[in-house]
């Protein structure tokens, strides 16, 4: 189920990171998300819960609904890069387009999220029985610090 990062994982989280600041610089949650099939990104997306006022604005969401436009329903075969691990809704979402990869930046546990409970990705496949290679924590660092900027704005107003 897990695996190793490999160079290509690491430039196509690093082109998250780029999206992730665009989010971060316009007032929301510095999270995105690329969706890529055969080394090329088909799909891509942004955090904007906030900034357009839709809780079910997510990175990862907007990069399966853009993939979709591009290759219809089923994008098996695409990997996931993401700068922080998917939430339940969208690895729901993932799991019905068929998104087998994923490749994960941060972690809810490490940045102290407690609303989801025990959540983790790897205990959604396992819930679900759902065969998806995972790859998490690359640039995991830089990815929550990233993401930490949100709430640390929200803190400081």
């Amino acid at each position: 189920m897990a695996s190793i990062a490999s160079q290509q994982d690491k430039l196509f989280i690093r082109q998250a990171l780029e999206i992730a600041r665009v989010a971060d610089g316009e007032g929301d949650m510095g999270v995105a998300s690329l969706i890529v099939k055969d080394g090329k990104v088909i799909g891509q997306g942004r955090n904007r819960i906030y900034t357009s006022g839709n809780p079910l604005a997510h990175a990862e969401t907007e990069a399966v609904a853009s993939a979709c436009q591009a290759l219809g329903r089923d994008l098996a075969s695409c990997t996931l890069y993401t700068t922080m691990e998917p939430c339940p809704m969208c690895a729901g979402a993932l799991l019905l387009a068929r998104v087998d990869r994923w490749v994960i930046g941060g972690r809810f546990k490490s940045v102290g999220r407690t609303d989801l409970g025990q959540y983790s990705v790897e205990a959604f496949a396992t819930f679900v029985a759902a065969e998806i290679e995972i790859t998490a924590g690359v640039f995991q660092g830089e990815c929550e610090a990233l993401r930490g900027r949100f709430f640390l704005r929200q803190a400081n107003n």
